[in-house]
């Protein structure tokens, strides 16, 4: 089998835009993270609390600096929480931010599938 030649040329770029695809690239660009349909209990658990602490934050026009101050947190994990990067922090590390802001939260953890939940309550039924 032949193999196909391919080319791949440059675009060409501005110095502005090298500076912010480099920053993109970089440890200082955080976006946010959500859990996607495959995620564990764990992860949208900890997505849960992340959340709750984003949400006062914003409600309370806090800054990352004072997020950080309030939870005793350096600027860079303040910031990875309020973007939920949930593997940088354990549960109960998340669960006791929630608890230093008293805030409210109930979490419901339901492990079956919804269309499971229903065939497990149907066959439950039917046993009566």
């Amino acid at each position: 089998m032949k193999k196909a030649n391919i080319l791949i040329e440059k675009v060409p770029t501005t110095p502005e835009e090298e500076k912010l695809f480099k920053w993109l690239e970089s440890d200082e660009c955080l976006g946010n993270w959500m859990p996607g349909e495959d995620a564990t209990v764990l992860e949208k658990t900890k997505y849960q609390f992340c959340q709750v602490v984003t949400k006062y934050a914003l409600e309370n026009n806090f800054s990352e600096e004072e997020v950080a101050e309030h939870l005793s947190l350096n600027k860079l994990s303040a910031a990875k929480l309020l973007r939920s990067w949930t593997e940088s922090f354990a549960l109960d590390s998340l669960i006791s931010y929630v608890e230093k802001l008293h805030l409210p939260l109930n979490i419901k953890i339901d492990f079956a599938p919804e269309s499971e939940r229903k065939r497990v309550s149907n066959h439950s039924l039917s046993e009566k």
